[in-house]
């Protein structure tokens, strides 16, 4: 993992490569990839420590997450990184997108790449970029698919691991 005082990030001084979390696929596993914007860093941490323990697994895919915070989409050039990280992306994410310049932005470059992406994932936010949410073709059938790395995420966390609902709400307490 990288970190940079660098860039022009606005405020943030970051580039997007701070934020980027690429794990060697040395186990050639299915590659997820997960775009996502928020409003702070302190989410991108918790973020960036989930996907990094996901990873350290690796038994049915390897993520990959590409992260920026809404205001570095202010700046043109992280902008068009944003555009161009989407355009094989997997998956989307957003959140606390209030500011009407920024949820237009955002809203003009998932339109390009929404009806391709697997998931869109937007919440809580303006009802322009909200209204992009969806969950694919999404079937139970399909998520019990014995190659779907979905599933085994969740066998892993529920069924394996016997969690019950107490013991998930406690580990959300634990961190």
């Amino acid at each position: 993992m990288k970190c940079a005082a660098i860039g022009n990030g606005l405020f943030t001084q970051t580039t997007p490569e701070v934020h980027r979390i690429v794990p060697e696929n040395d186990h050639n596993l299915p590659i997820v990839k997960i775009v996502y914007e928020d409003l702070q860093a302190q989410y991108q941490s918790s973020l960036t420590a989930a996907v990094i323990a996901f990873n350290s697994k690796r038994k049915h895919a390897s993520y990959v997450v590409l992260g920026y915070l809404v205001e570095e989409l202010r700046d043109m050039v992280m902008y068009k990184t944003f555009c161009k990280d989407l355009e094989d992306a997997n998956i989307f994410i957003g959140s606390l997108i209030f500011v009407e310049e920024l949820a237009l932005k955002i809203k003009a470059a998932m339109e390009k790449e929404r009806e391709r992406l697997d998931a869109v994932l937007v919440f809580p936010s303006m009802d322009e970029v909200m209204r992009l949410n969806k969950l694919g073709s999404f079937s139970m059938s399909q998520l019990r698919q014995s190659n779907n790395p979905f599933f085994h995420l969740i066998i892993h966390f529920y069924v394996k691991q016997q969690y019950s609902m107490w013991s998930f709400i406690s580990s959300l307490y634990a961190h």
